[in-house]
């Protein structure tokens, strides 16, 4: 009697466990938002440029969108009108001689006055190019290695530009396994007017430990300018949104959770096997691959909505096609209170996660996947990704 009672309580648990379980997710999934693809876009390229934007800025004019973008092939920023599809200026940067702009391949840069650029590298060098000259050229480093401020910018962490100071992504200066690696500053400004070269109080949050070794995509942050003169903060291991104030120089955790319906997984790397003679590429990319991460977050000033793209490891994952294998991708959609709208798992083998845009239409991703079957290197191919009410 004992065991036939034991059984069936133990039965009514699981039941009552399962439609919980159920109750939950609904919960969990009581979205009010659709994402939807609405369109596609072709903007065709010519044979010196890459199909690969790492780097989109938009700006509006005469209600006609344009969009600046870094050609890899080569030292050039190229503005298209995204309206008819055209290239409607070239901006070819020197790679010798006096007016020689070096490391453009991963640099950042911003238009901040039409014509003129702030150019910052990872040789810790910060230019001011107007046209195709430089106007202004310094080396912001005390190391006597170019490592004192390795300056990158991506469509993640594009430079922003604000009350005359350019905040740029910053690399620490040491070793990724070095114990302080963690405690560096990851922002610095830069003055147009003074010229001079400031670290802002942005550091990583405690999620990164000690001890623990993480690859450069799980390290590398991404920041968006929001319309409350705040820049919003996420780090690929951490769930958690961070608010950095331009006012008062001080990130702050978000105090509500923003996490990914998917249950992203983070997990270190077995050692930092980087920074030797030994480096295994494959090993490498495949510690990588195995965790996910929250790799970009980028502001929508038309909707205030944050989009928050999120990656996570391929079902057939293994270092024999790890070169070969895409993440799979969701993107999430929060509020202006970071609350989540909707988040949508995206398909496999389609898009590009590192190349995106937002524009007064909505959110662009590009489909320019060498595994996507309509992969063409011969444009660049953006679907629309836009809300719609449930």
């Amino acid at each position: 009697m004992i065991t036939l009672r034991t059984s069936f309580s133990a039965c009514l648990i699981a039941i009552l466990l399962f439609y919980s379980c159920i109750d939950g997710k609904k919960e969990l999934n009581n979205f009010t938002k659709d994402l939807i693809v609405k369109k596609n876009i072709l903007i065709p390229i010519e044979n010196d440029i890459h199909y690969k934007s790492w780097q989109i800025h938009t700006k509006i004019s005469n209600d006609t969108t344009y969009i600046a973008r870094k050609n890899y092939y080569g030292n050039s920023i190229i503005v298209y009108n995204l309206d008819t599809k055209e290239e409607i200026k070239r901006y070819k940067l020197k790679t010798e001689g006096p007016n020689e702009v070096t490391k453009f391949d991963s640099a950042a840069f911003l238009e901040y006055k039409e014509g003129e650029f702030v150019i910052a590298n990872g040789y810790s060098q910060i230019y001011m190019v107007k046209n195709d000259s430089v106007i202004f050229k310094k080396y912001f480093d005390d190391t006597d290695k170019g490592f004192g401020n390795m300056m990158n910018g991506f469509n993640k962490n594009l430079p922003i530009l604000k009350n005359d100071n350019v905040f740029i992504f910053r690399k620490p200066p040491i070793a990724r396994q070095a114990k302080k690696y963690y405690s560096y500053n990851l922002l610095v400004k830069f003055n147009l007017k003074t010229k001079e070269l400031k670290e802002c109080n942005v550091k990583y949050p405690e999620s990164y430990r000690i001890g623990e070794c993480w690859g450069f995509p799980h390290l590398r942050q991404s920041f968006t300018l929001n319309n409350k003169n705040q820049l919003i903060f996420s780090f690929p291991i951490d769930s958690n949104i961070y608010i950095y104030s331009l006012d008062n120089d001080i990130l702050t955790k978000v105090p509500k959770k923003t996490e990914s319906i998917f249950n992203p997984v983070f997990k270190p790397m077995p050692d930092c096997n980087g920074e030797n003679a030994e480096f295994d590429i494959e090993k490498y990319q495949y510690d990588v691959a195995k965790s996910a991460r929250y790799e970009s977050i980028s502001y929508d000033k038309y909707r205030d909505v944050y989009y928050r793209i999120v990656l996570f490891p391929s079902d057939n994952l293994s270092k024999k096609n790890i070169e070969n294998i895409d993440p799979k991708i969701s993107i999430m959609v929060l509020d202006s209170e970071f609350n989540l709208l909707t988040e949508k798992m995206l398909p496999k083998n389609t898009y590009d996660f590192e190349d995106f845009f937002v524009s007064k239409e909505g959110f662009w991703v590009s489909t320019n996947n060498v595994n996507n079957p309509n992969f063409n290197e011969d444009v660049m191919s953006f679907d629309l990704f836009t809300l719609k009410d449930l």
